[in-house]
Parts: C-alpha cells; structure tokens; sequence
C-alpha cells in the first residue's frame, strides 16, 4: 500500500498535467489543471457507467478542459471488470475510499472540495459514497440514474445533489424500473426528487424554469429547491436518452438520443462551484 501510494504521488507531482497509471492494481487517468501544483485544488472524481471505463469517460465528458481552465484535479477510475459494485462495504466502496485519501493527504487537493460525478452505474455509486463518505464528499453530480431501492443510507446527512435525466431515457427510464434478473428496483425520479428532497430538509420548490438553446423542440427543465439545508436540483432533459448531455451521439439504438440542450460538464462545475 505504501508502495502504490508513493507511485501515485510521484506520477502526480510529474511535469504532465495528464497521466495514467495503476492505483491498487486499477487503471487511473488523472489530469491535473492546475500552473502551480502547491496551490490546493479542488477534485472531481468521474465515475463511468456500467460495461465503461475512466477513459471513456475522458473523452466523453469534457472534464479536462474544465480543469485546465478552472485549476482543478479531475480523476477517472475504474470500476473492476467494468462496473461499481455500490453494496455498502464493496471492494469498489473500498477503493475509491482509499483514493480519495490519497489524493487528499498526498497531492495537496482541498478535502474541503472533494465532488463526485457519476454516470449510470456510477451515479449508484456517488449515491453510496454520499451516504459512506459523506463527511469528505461536497456535493455530488448524478446523470442518468435513479435511486436503487436497496441503496441504504445510515447517514442521511443532507447533501449537495444534482440529478440530470433524460425523459427517453430507455435503460434507466424516469417512470422507475422494476427489479429484474437479480437486481433491484430503480425508484422513479420523482420518487428519486422526494428521498432527497427530505434527506437535504428542503422546504419547497421553485417553478421550474425552461432553457431552450439549441433550435427544436428539446428543452432543459431545472428545477432548484427552496430552503434545504443542502442545495438539490434536477434537471430533465425532454430529448435526452441514457447518452452524457452534451456528447457526440454513440449507440443511438441502445441508449436513444444525445441532446445539445446542455453539456453535462459544464452545468456539473457550476453546481459545484455554487456549494
């Protein structure tokens, strides 16, 4: 362990600001945004979706660009074989545990502004690292995934939250999905909103406000939250499948269309930046 951890260190004080290498025996991409690495950074810890990786999640989301332009260290893990395994305890709990300490006691990032964002899968997995981790975790940032009904959370400790969903999504629809082949029920969004809703003490809400960019009928509906103790949006996008908001489209016949309405990324960081 002693070894990994000096490994990771010296491949993150290194002149390149992207960087791959192994941490406890996994691939990790890591690029770091800063001009001067003694100044302490934010972290942003992207998590890919099922059958994904680090990389994928690279050249999917755009997150290096923000990181060079806003000075922060964003790091793209691999769930083993593929996948998180969210269960409370997993061997994947486990490592991105261990990961977060790492940076945080050795690369100098601020354990203060410590984000996760998670995909699909992945945003399973920023879910129970919100409620495992949530005194190290500022806010998270979850795309295309609802609340799994057997996610359980000792600490519900109110936190930071965004929920991006697209409206045809077919692999983790809005409406919720029953439990299937071995695994749990999705909740629906709605269900999703109110959990957090009373998780982060949150009074009311306010209308929900359209953002219409791009020519056509897709639209951004933001929904913000009033009086919580923690910040909680949604945002629903009406043309938008299981895709990353923003990417250029892949498997369209799997995970229906990509809207342009917003770039996941971008609207992420702000989330972040406002916590």
């Amino acid at each position: 362990m002693i070894l990994l951890r000096a490994a990771l260190a010296l491949l993150l004080l290194a002149a390149s600001p992207v960087a791959a290498e192994r941490f406890e025996g996994r691939a990790l991409t890591i690029t770091d945004g800063r001009t001067d690495p003694s100044i302490p950074a934010p972290l942003v810890v992207v998590l890919h979706g099922l059958t994904g990786s680090g990389r994928i999640m690279q050249r999917k989301t755009g997150f290096d660009a923000l990181a060079r332009t806003h000075r922060f260290v964003v790091a793209y893990p691999n769930g083993q074989l593929r996948r998180w395994r969210f269960e409370a305890g997993s061997d994947d709990v486990a490592y991105l545990k261990s990961l977060i300490e790492t940076f945080t006691r050795d690369y100098n990032t601020d354990p203060e502004r410590i984000y996760l964002v998670g995909y699909s899968n992945g945003g399973a997995m920023a879910m129970r690292l919100a409620c495992d981790l949530h005194s190290r975790i500022a806010a998270i940032s979850v795309t295309a995934m609802t609340q799994p009904s057997d996610l359980d959370c000792p600490h519900r400790d109110p936190m930071p939250a965004l929920f991006i969903h697209g409206a045809l999504d077919p692999i983790v629809p809005a409406e919720g999905l029953a439990a299937q082949g071995g695994m749990a029920a999705l909740l629906s969004l709605a269900q999703t909103k109110a959990l957090w809703a009373t998780r982060n003490l949150c009074a009311g809400v306010e209308p929900v406000r359209i953002s219409n960019q791009i020519e056509g009928p897709d639209e951004a509906r933001i929904t913000r939250y009033t009086g919580c103790a923690a910040s909680l949006e949604t945002v629903v996008l009406t043309g938008q499948g299981h895709d990353w908001p923003g990417a250029r489209p892949s498997l369209r016949f799997v995970l229906g269309p990509t809207s342009r309405e917003m770039d996941g990324a971008v609207f992420s960081w702000l989330f972040f930046q406002r916590q």
